[in-house]
């Protein structure tokens, strides 16, 4: 791929330095079930530029150190538990990078997808209280193994949660960004920044794209009442009616790349597609489905200006799909596969035990490794 070398070493220092993008993270997440109630969870990122986010390892007792509003320390902590996943420098001067996607080793993945118009909420005075969202992934993951723990952490009050300005995207507007967290059971929650206040939402279909927010996203599925049985024949006056393949069910899914289009496909994918009878199985399934969200160079172009999600260009642009994610909770099984891969490199978790300090690769270099990726990992 063009500029693949030059931004290989940005992925490695860890610098995201953006200027007159395109559209924004514009990403698919969804959770499918096995048939013995295992979830498998996994999520897409578009964006029309490359991007240097990293493959990055948070071994557990990590320690996080957040900020305040007012840049001071804010909420501080180690991780009880190891952190695999996407990150990037959201936040120049962050005492660490952000999780844009991660999975931690208790089953629990956590997916931060664009989202337009997201505000930021006042907090009180106790710094030790206050984090701030670029760290929100690493908290969830770091802290807690289950959708219900993080629910109850998220609306006792402990902690203070604000929205900081990201200046690669929007020097003037809080981090655009909204959170899918699933878990191994197929618990999931939908935490969204909107109306001043952090907003937590159950997730009942299992899946999450972009803006609007997500109760519009729900309350839009109403219009979608059809399943997945074909009606083959009918008739018109006399003349009767049979159709001549399979498929007709979906007639009425949209076939737009938009953030609602997306959405509602992906509700059906995700509650629809037959239920596998292992892991193997299910992740071989979950693969063929996120074919259906992949976007190839210039499958839509967008031209100069305009609106959207975030800022536009000033030339011409195409979103595509820079990486898809995939997640097996309960073997701890990490699958990646960028723009310039086929198939799928593997990293298992389980194996990185003896790593003690946090260490990132290379999106693309993932790609090269295939099943032994997580060998970047031990070096």
């Amino acid at each position: 791929m063009k500029n693949i070398k030059a931004l290989t070493s940005l992925l490695v220092a860890g610098s995201l330095i953006i200027s007159s993008v395109g559209n924004a993270f514009a990403c698919t997440s969804l959770m499918v079930m096995d048939k013995k109630g295992n979830a498998y969870h996994a999520r897409t990122m578009e964006f029309s530029v490359q991007i240097p986010t990293s493959l990055t390892y948070f071994p557990a007792g990590t320690k996080i150190e957040s900020a305040t509003p007012a840049g001071k320390k804010g909420l501080s902590f180690n991780t009880q538990y190891a952190i695999l996943g996407m990150s990037a420098n959201l936040i120049p001067g962050a005492k660490q990078v952000g999780f844009v996607e991660g999975a931690n080793d208790q089953g629990v993945s956590v997916s931060m997808n664009w989202l337009n118009d997201s505000t930021s909420q006042a907090v009180g005075t106790d710094d030790t209280k206050i984090l701030a969202a670029n760290d929100l992934i690493s908290w969830m993951l770091g802290n807690f193994k289950s959708v219900a723990e993080i629910k109850a952490a998220m609306t006792n009050g402990s902690t203070e949660l604000w929205n900081p300005i990201s200046i690669p995207f929007d020097k003037s507007a809080p981090m655009p960004g909204h959170y899918a967290i699933n878990d191994k059971t197929g618990a999931a929650l939908v935490v969204e920044f909107t109306n001043g206040k952090a907003n937590v939402y159950d997730n009942p279909v299992g899946v999450m794209t972009n803006g609007p927010d997500f109760p519009w996203h729900l309350q839009n599925l109403n219009n979608y009442t059809f399943t997945n049985v074909d009606k083959n024949t009918g008739q018109l006056g006399k003349l009767k009616l049979g159709t001549q393949d399979a498929g007709i069910a979906l007639t009425a899914l949209p076939s737009a790349q938009t953030s609602q289009g997306r959405f509602v496909k992906a509700a059906f994918y995700a509650n629809y597609v037959g239920k596998a009878n292992s892991p193997d199985e299910a992740i071989n399934t979950l693969g063929h489905i996120m074919n259906n969200f992949d976007r190839p160079v210039d499958l839509t172009v967008d031209g100069a200006g305009g609106v959207g999600d975030g800022a536009r260009s000033k030339s011409i642009s195409s979103e595509v799909t820079e990486w898809t994610v995939m997640n097996d909770p309960t073997r701890n099984l990490y699958y990646v596969r960028s723009i310039g891969a086929l198939n799928w490199s593997v990293i298992d978790m389980n194996q990185l035990k003896d790593v003690k300090t946090i260490k990132s690769v290379s999106t693309y270099d993932v790609d090269k490794a295939g099943a032994n990726a997580f060998t970047l990992f031990l070096k």
